[in-house]
């Protein structure tokens, strides 16, 4: 079997995991079951497009929130960059991530292209996506486990008496305080540690490169706190928005005699939905993400149909900025094969060690 054949055969299952997953979700849940609505009533309502607008225009700011993020990492680490070509490659970046299963996503592709043309600095380019990841996950940690717990501490009523949810919470904030204690102790680490530790990470199977990439990713940043905490900041602004934006998806098509979630309780699902929705193996979670956010929304002891649809409603707004990804795509698409062929030949380990890296290494 041909690389070709192989890549096509695992991007065909991936779709269709993904749109089955999703069909199923939708055609068991079309019906009303116990008096409460299903797709096919929620659907037959008139839908408040003031709300669908506000959802949308969240989706834009939201994006380009993460956008400039990344401009900030980049530059932190004195790489040449514009606030255009963050824009220009976050959009084709969302474009790979929501549509396309093939190995190579939207974040590697934004490296290699930042990348291009200086040699040597390919480490720094994926330091950069590497760590804007990082990033938007503390975020989602942190606010599942503040929210939350303070809500539990509140004692209200659907999560102080849900274990589902108390464990959730919990599991989020041992993560959070785990990463601040990391973050704190990489303060005060000597540089030649940190190369040892590099070295060590670097002799690893396959992983080796990659696991040292990222630990260089996190060590470089922790001498410049400032693009750090400024990102953090800008984090908390986009997961905000992303709450309401899930927030208000739920209430596009009114339920009857089915209460939507409350802000509060958003706040404690949404940021565990779309981590989770990360690790379902399909393009931009198509499927897994809607199957999440039912399930959680159910843990709330409310309709899980609602919850359904306001993901697939949410989806619509990703998807349409997407498609202007798209369009920027096909206006690069004469410089993107070799940036494609290039990491799928190398992955991420696959390009130069820095300098820093080598000499780890070699003591």
């Amino acid at each position: 079997m041909t690389t070709r054949t192989r890549h096509f055969l695992i991007g065909f299952a991936k779709y269709g995991l993904g749109f089955g997953v999703l069909g199923y979700m939708l055609a068991t849940n079309w019906e009303g079951k116990n008096g409460a609505p299903g797709i096919r009533d929620l659907l037959g309502k008139t839908p408040d497009y003031a709300v669908a607008a506000t959802v949308m225009a969240l989706c834009v700011a939201v994006l380009a929130i993460q956008y400039l993020r990344w401009f900030i990492l980049v530059r932190a680490l004195d790489l040449p960059f514009t606030v255009g070509g963050a824009v220009r490659l976050g959009l084709v970046g969302t474009y790979y991530n929501l549509f396309l299963p093939g190995s190579v996503g939207g974040d590697l592709v934004k490296a290699y292209f930042i990348a291009r043309g200086q040699p040597g600095r390919r480490a720094a380019a994926v330091a950069t996506v590497v760590l804007d990841r990082l990033i938007g996950l503390f975020g989602l940690l942190w606010f599942s486990a503040v929210i939350g717990g303070a809500l539990w501490a509140a004692g209200d009523d659907r999560i102080a008496g849900n274990d589902h949810l108390r464990r959730m919470i919990t599991v989020c904030g041992v993560l959070v305080g785990l990463a601040v204690c990391g973050w704190g102790l990489m303060g005060v680490l000597p540089a030649h540690r940190a190369d040892r530790f590099a070295g060590r990470l670097a002799t690893v199977p396959r992983l080796g490169k990659a696991l040292a990439e990222v630990w260089y990713a996190v060590w470089t940043y922790r001498q410049r706190p400032g693009a750090v905490y400024l990102s953090v900041a800008m984090t908390a602004v986009c997961h905000v928005a992303m709450v309401l934006m899930y927030h208000l998806a739920v209430r596009v098509f009114p339920a009857d005699g089915s209460e939507p979630g409350t802000l509060g309780e958003h706040f404690v699902i949404a940021p565990v939905g779309f981590i989770m929705q990360a690790f379902f193996p399909a393009p931009g979670g198509v499927g897994g993400a809607e199957f999440i956010f039912k399930w959680l929304y159910g843990l709330l002891g409310r309709d899980g149909a609602v919850g359904l649809l306001g993901r697939v409603t949410l989806r619509v707004a990703e998807c349409t900025c997407g498609l202007v990804g798209l369009v920027v795509f096909l206006r690069m698409r004469g410089e993107l094969p070799a940036v494609v062929h290039e990491a799928e030949e190398e992955g991420l380990g696959g390009h130069e060690d820095p300098p820093h890296l080598e000499e780890a290494k070699a003591g």
